[in-house]
């Protein structure tokens, strides 16, 4: 493996990371406004699911970088939109998914060897 092929790893497993963390989140948020007598706000749950769906896409897409890119953006959105409430659990994901799409790679991986 050359050093492309970790930081292509390591940038997987941080996205599959932050779209797991942003799920659990989601549930989690579900459950505590739901406990508080509120419906939860629609628009938050697509935010969500348009970021952690992006860093899954991310995870097996030839191009991972622009999908990383959108996937913390909407984390970071998520995030400062509930900050007031639990909006803080979001940072780990946030994180995860800015080192990933910085680590990503700008060329698609191939399968076949240099010559």
């Amino acid at each position: 493996m050359t050093g492309g092929d970790n930081g292509r790893v390591r940038s997987r497993y941080l996205a599959i990371g932050a779209a797991v963390w942003a799920a659990g989140y989601a549930g989690l948020y579900v459950v505590v406004v739901s406990k508080q007598g509120n419906s939860p706000a629609w628009w938050y749950l697509v935010l969500l699911a348009a970021g952690a769906g992006s860093l899954a896409v991310a995870a097996i897409r030839r191009w991972p970088r622009p999908a990383l890119i959108f996937g913390a953006a909407c984390m970071a959105l998520a995030a400062l939109a509930g900050v007031l409430s639990i909006g803080m659990l979001l940072m780990p994901a946030v994180v995860a998914a800015a080192v990933a799409a910085a680590g990503a790679s700008h060329r698609p991986h191939t399968s076949e060897t240099a010559r």
